[in-house]
């Protein structure tokens, strides 16, 4: 390395080596950069694809639940909402990194999956009955929040 005059200057190759260090520096920060915005947007168009007017699907509303709501049935659908849903939608339902399923929001259940979201479908892995013992279990929880 050369003293010019009170500052060392660096020579060629550690002058390419500094730039080098710079562009991979920048480069990382670009890439966290792009994958931090990627997540950001895939965060709001969900949000935007999942308004609560939306939810509103009048084909299911007609749909009569055939289990009656009994306790049996509701002990039923607490324990496979134990099982399969309250990884993701908390305990009580009240949501966790899923939607809250005791809002005023969640008119409609969804057991075929969510494309884009991370809701698997259950319509193979629970029988028909298994999942309206979720929705007694589900509908119980809503009561119990509008009673507090």
């Amino acid at each position: 390395m050369k003293k010019y005059l009170f500052f060392a200057t660096p020579s060629r190759r550690e002058r390419g080596i500094m730039i080098l260090k710079t562009r991979i520096w920048v480069m990382r920060n670009i890439f966290f950069l792009s994958i931090f915005l990627l997540v950001s947007l895939d965060v709001v168009a969900q949000e935007e694809a999942h308004k609560h007017e939306q939810h509103r699907h009048l084909k299911y509303a007609q749909i009569k639940n055939p289990v009656e709501m009994t306790a049996q049935s509701i002990a039923e659908g607490a324990k496979l909402y134990e099982k399969h849903c309250m990884a993701c939608h908390g305990e009580a339902g009240k949501g966790g990194i899923c939607p809250d399923l005791t809002g005023p929001a969640r008119i409609h259940g969804n057991t075929d999956g969510a494309a884009g979201t991370a809701m698997k479908g259950f319509k193979k892995g629970l029988t028909e009955e298994m999942r309206w013992h979720l929705v007694n279990y589900i509908k119980s929880l809503r009561k119990a929040k509008e009673a507090r």
